[in-house]
Parts: C-alpha cells; structure tokens; sequence
C-alpha cells in the first residue's frame, strides 16, 4: 500500500499539477473582449499636444499598440490629481513595453497644464508615451461612442473611467464580477487602477504567448525547409 501512495506521489500528482496549472493559464491568458472595431485616433484627430523635451516621435495611432484611453475634456485641471496617480499606479510599470502607450483626450487650450504635468512626473520617469490629443467635445464623443458602451461623457467632455484597447483596436476588459461595469476603469478608484494593472499583465502576456508560438511555427518550418 505504501509503495502504491510512493508511485501516485511521485507520478501522478505532478501529472495533476500540471494539467491543473496548465488550464489555470489557459483560461487567465485570455482579457475578455467588449467591443470590437473601436476607432481608430486617427479618425477623430490628429492634432497631438507636443511639449519640447517629452513628446514621442512615432506617428499617432491606436493599431498595434496597446493602449490606455482616457477622456478628460475640459476637466484636465481638476482631474491632475486622478491623471498623476494613473501615471504612478500604471502608466510607470509598462512604459518599458515598447508597444504599450497611454491616450488623453483633452479640450483646446490645455497646452500649459500638460506641459507643467509632463515636467514634473518627468523627473520620475519617461513621458514620451503619455499623448494627449486636443478634440473638441464633438470629436471626442464621436470616438467615445466608438467604444460601444452604454456610457457617455459628461457635458464638459470627460469621463472617470479609462478603457484597454488592444492592437486590434478591441475593447479590452475583465474582473466584470467586481466591478459596476465591465467596460473600463474608473481612475478615481485606487482598487479599480489595481484591476487595470492585473488586466494589462494579462494582455501583455497574451500577446508574447502567441509571439512565442508563432516563432516556435517558424522555427519548425525552417527545420523542415533545411531537412529538405
């Protein structure tokens, strides 16, 4: 009897575990998907606020990046405190991702207030992947309506919650179970910033998953074009 618990312990349960730790990363590996065909920024604007030492020098456009969107209208002044803490409780901990970038809409005449906001969070780290476009309201609700979403901005423009938004242009989004909505992330909310930061990890890892298995493809394909 001893020896057949020895055997199970040593041969079966790691089979188990792995099969058990194998569908746990299976099924956390996929965000789920809200909206598909979401607009792209270019479509809407292309009138990016530039500040001298910090603006990035690749083009504007939400495609094959991985995005956080925001809109905050004529409310950038009074929402600096909830744009510093996005930038310090998200934004520093995937700027090394090449792809990763994060979008603000704002209201015309936000020059100045962006400026001194790039300046002082550049002391801590890179900016260069904070773009802010300057919309109108009507421009940013016609891509905030993109989103497919049943909420609307306010009338000054801006809304709390900030949105995934994938290579794809796909509405991205997850933890439906804990949060009032399943469509974003209120920046207002500290534990609403810790779900964005635990979905992003998830996306990111989605995608060099499948860069992974893609290169594998690759290399299979060359070792049987050499075979030859």
């Amino acid at each position: 009897m001893k020896k057949k618990l020895v055997l199970i312990a040593l041969f079966v349960l790691p089979i188990v575990a792995y099969l058990f730790f194998s569908s746990g990363i299976y099924n956390f590996a996929k965000l789920p998907i809200i909206t598909e065909k979401v607009a792209d920024v270019t479509t809407v604007t292309n009138r990016e606020i530039k500040t001298p030492s910090h603006s990035s020098k690749t083009p504007l456009t939400l495609k094959d990046h991985v995005s956080i969107v925001g809109y905050l209208g004529d409310n950038l002044t009074s929402n600096i405190g909830y744009t510093a803490n996005l930038n310090l409780m998200i934004y520093k901990y995937f700027v090394k991702y090449e792809d990763f970038q994060m979008i603000l809409f704002v209201s015309p005449g936000s020059e100045q207030v962006i400026n001194d906001l790039k300046t002082e969070l550049g002391r801590i780290f890179d900016v260069t992947k904070i773009r802010f476009v300057q919309a109108s309201k009507e421009q940013a609700r016609t891509h905030f309506e993109s989103l497919g979403t049943s909420l609307s901005l306010s009338p000054n423009g801006s809304h709390p919650n900030v949105f995934v938004i994938d290579k794809a242009l796909t509405l991205r989004s997850g933890h439906e179970e804990k949060k009032p909505n399943g469509y974003g992330y209120d920046m207002t909310q500290a534990v609403e910033m810790g779900y964005m930061k635990d979905d992003i990890k998830i996306l990111l890892a989605e995608y060099r998953l499948a860069l992974k298995k893609n290169n594998n493809a690759s290399d299979k394909i060359e070792q049987r074009r050499e075979k030859k």
